[in-house]
């Protein structure tokens, strides 16, 4: 009896664990895939790794012109848990811009965002996606800065 009993709680298992975990896609690129499989398909398309930032938890890979694209993979045994894509600019328009955009492409894909600021220079948007968390952030303060923050776990706040 024990044993059927066994058996049944085991299948019951399988059948409510039979659906895989979907991972967001950071253009095009799953965070569920193997942080160095992530980091190779970057530097596929053309980015370089910065081996003075690089270390064992954390990849940083940056734009070979202008610098003005950084990403920094954070991981833990070469799982993503989360990816920080920074963008640096001369002056606060194109970054306002660059955030006003994103913010409408997020809002399209997840629905409205909650707010956490809402200042021309500190723009704060954090969207339900269901897959992991999304925070969109501009800050404009000392220098042009948006930064979106990709991560795998399921209660951003």
């Amino acid at each position: 009896m024990k044993k059927l009993f066994a058996i049944l709680v085991a299948a019951a298992a399988m059948i409510g664990c039979s659906g895989e975990r979907e991972y967001l896609d950071v253009h095009g690129l799953s965070m569920g895939m193997p942080a160095k499989a992530f980091c190779d398909s970057l530097v596929a398309r053309g980015y370089e790794v910065d081996t003075n930032l690089t270390d064992a938890s954390v990849y940083v890979l940056i734009e070979p012109k202008g610098r003005a694209l950084r990403y920094d993979i954070l991981q833990h045994n070469d799982t993503i848990d989360e990816v920080l894509e920074s963008y640096t600019a001369t002056y606060n328009d194109s970054t306002s811009q660059l955030w006003q955009k994103m913010h409408d492409d997020f809002q399209d894909e997840f629905g409205m965002p909650g707010m956490l600021h809402r200042a021309d220079l500190h723009k704060e948007a954090i969207y339900n996606t269901g897959k992991g968390g999304l925070r969109l952030i501009l800050l404009n303060t000392y220098s042009p800065t948006m930064t979106v923050r990709y991560t795998t776990s399921l209660d951003e706040k």
